[in-house]
């Protein structure tokens, strides 16, 4: 998370932007998406709900249809008057009256239905009549069945009655004599199960109960749930006043249930549909709707992608200005052809570029005088010290009467100060500055005698090189005065001058007392301040020689110390490759580059 928040906030502005507006718009669509989805689900449960409402109603409509067509069925039966008339006469019924009894009932029922199975007549003591109905529509008579005659099934008012057996269906019913009401008999029809289940019309989904007004279960669908009915039941007065609602059916899930009780019979329909069913239009609404969203994203990022880059274009061109000016081009102008915010911040810009440019430039030219300045100083400095050092070398063999020496050093300090003031070049080529060396060597020679062993080491294609003058007389001298003459016993010091690249190293290596860390740290920080009186072993020849490699070419170049206490001393100057010198090399830009 840290990570990500850090690419972040390192990202671009036109990034930054794009990012925003995505997660702004992703945030928008989602919640419109949430918001649509969730309406369109209550008005489709709603709408389900009003259709399943009418489904079932139709069913139990039905259902009434279907009882009333039995009941109209069963009263030609009953109230017939020459089967009413057979009937008060069982004690005195022949076979030929009985004959006659069946072709009645069979004329009444011939054309009901083809649902029809069985008809059983009795009179109030005993069973007379059976007759089957079979699906060919012929009738048999199968005298061979016994039928026991149960009163306490029957209504003793007269009403129809419905029972369930085995799945089979009874409509039964008491026959009274329609003036007396004297009980006459019993008829008992029975039906197959799908005279009323065909009346159902259910989808394949859905679970369909009918209960008549006893609560006993009438029909219901093919498939049903392994739910105790008493539940059903439970749950069917509780939700008949309240409408359809979705309840959770363990194990079976959320459920559509509704209940309708005819106003006719006063049978009740019992009705569950899958909530997953109901919710398959929806499934697809939804996946429009993720569909549209996705589309909308990325039709938004596009138009945020075009509309950003507009906007962040005056941005990109000042940044590129900007690039730019961090390679020191101060000239630079951005051009924004707007007239609004940007607009002005480009103008301001430019009028600012155009400042510090004229600025710059001045402050330039103040620093080269300056540069100037300082360098001259600093070339004054050399001699003087130089000077006293080779006086001083004089004084001691005067003290030893060392009259020949005496004028061997004399006649070398004599060549060293000649060339000094004759020769008023800032560069001079390697073989000039290594004479003044050898000058300065036999000087030192004639002090030192055997003691020190000096070897010289050039390559062949630098002794036509140019460098600034009086670079390397400092630091040999520095070798002697501080590393050799301390040293207990013979020295040895080696002056190596080797091409680098486009540049030129010259290493002066002595194996005297060497020199601590700390003084070597700090041996060539400059104060700023230019010192002609300083006394001998401050080390101000190497940080002067530093600081004016430095002024000429650039802080890449100068001077390296390495060295330990006991260890001796290694010490680089590092110039420029420099073959014909064309101009003052004090012209040099402020990167160090000089003028070839």
């Amino acid at each position: 998370m840290k990570r990500a928040l850090l690419t972040y906030l390192s990202s671009s502005v036109k990034r930054k932007m794009i990012l925003m507006v995505v997660v702004m718009l992703i945030l928008v669509i989602a919640i419109i998406e949430i918001v649509t989805y969730a309406v369109s689900i209550n008005f489709h449960l709603n709408d389900a709900k009003a259709n399943d409402t009418q489904k079932v109603q139709f069913i139990s409509e039905n259902m009434d249809d279907a009882i009333s067509y039995m009941g109209k069925l069963m009263d030609s039966i009953t109230e017939d008057s020459e089967i009413q008339s057979m009937l008060l006469q069982t004690n005195q019924l022949t076979y030929e009256k009985l004959s006659a009894l069946e072709q009645l009932v069979v004329s009444k029922i011939l054309y009901s239905t083809d649902k029809l199975e069985t008809v059983y007549l009795f009179n109030t003591q005993q069973f007379l009549v059976k007759l089957n109905y079979n699906t060919s529509g012929s009738v048999n008579n199968k005298d061979d069945v016994q039928s026991e005659l149960k009163k306490q099934r029957y209504d003793t008012v007269g009403r129809i009655t419905w029972r369930v057996n085995k799945g089979v269906i009874y409509i039964e019913r008491a026959i009274r004599e329609r003036d007396s009401l004297k009980m006459l008999g019993y008829i008992t029809i029975s039906l197959r199960d799908d005279y009323l289940k065909q009346r159902l019309q259910s989808e394949p989904y859905r679970y369909s109960y009918v209960f008549d007004e006893q609560d006993r279960i009438v029909v219901s669908s093919s498939e049903v749930l392994d739910i105790h009915v008493d539940d059903l039941l439970r749950r069917a007065k509780l939700q008949a006043a309240e409408g359809p609602s979705v309840l959770n059916m363990e194990p079976y899930g959320k459920m559509l249930f509704t209940t309708f009780i005819s106003a006719q019979e006063g049978w009740r329909v019992v009705s569950l549909v899958p909530l997953k069913e109901i919710s398959k239009g929806t499934e697809l609404i939804g996946r429009w709707i993720i569909a549209i969203g996705v589309i909308g994203v990325l039709v938004g990022i596009l138009l945020t992608w075009f509309t950003t880059s507009r906007i962040i274009a005056p941005l990109h061109a000042l940044k590129q200005v900007m690039d730019q000016v961090e390679t020191d081009r101060f000239d630079q102008q951005v051009r924004i052809n707007r007239r609004d915010e940007f607009g002005r911040l480009g103008r301001s810009f430019n009028q600012m570029m155009g400042k510090i440019n004229y600025l710059i430039s001045e402050v330039y030219q103040k620093e080269l005088a300056q540069r100037e300045s300082e360098y001259r100083a600093l070339k004054a400095q050399i001699n003087p010290h130089f000077l006293y050092n080779t006086l001083d070398t004089i004084r001691w063999l005067s003290m030893y009467g060392e009259n020949d020496k005496i004028e061997n050093v004399t006649i070398s300090l004599a060549q060293l100060l000649k060339a000094n003031l004759a020769d008023h070049r800032e560069m001079v080529p390697v073989r000039s500055e290594l004479e003044y060396i050898n000058a300065y060597l036999a000087i030192q020679k004639t002090r030192f005698e055997s003691r020190i062993t000096v070897s010289i080491h050039m390559d062949d294609d630098i002794a036509e090189l140019w460098i600034p003058r009086f670079i390397l007389q400092p630091i040999v001298e520095n070798s002697f005065v501080h590393g050799l003459e301390n040293k207990v016993g013979p020295g040895n010091l080696s002056i190596i001058g080797i091409m680098d690249g486009r540049s030129v190293r010259f290493r002066v290596i002595d194996d005297g007392v060497g020199i601590e860390e700390q003084k070597r740290d700090r041996l060539l920080e400059f104060t700023g301040e230019v010192d002609f009186g300083s006394a001998k072993g401050t080390g101000n020849g190497m940080r002067n020689v530093h600081k004016r490699i430095q002024m000429l070419f650039g802080e890449s170049y100068g001077l390296t110390i390495n060295g330990m206490p006991g260890s001796g001393t290694i010490v680089d100057i590092i110039v420029p490759v420099m073959e014909n010198v064309t101009a003052s090399p004090n012209t040099a830009d402020k990167g160090g580059k000089h003028i070839v």
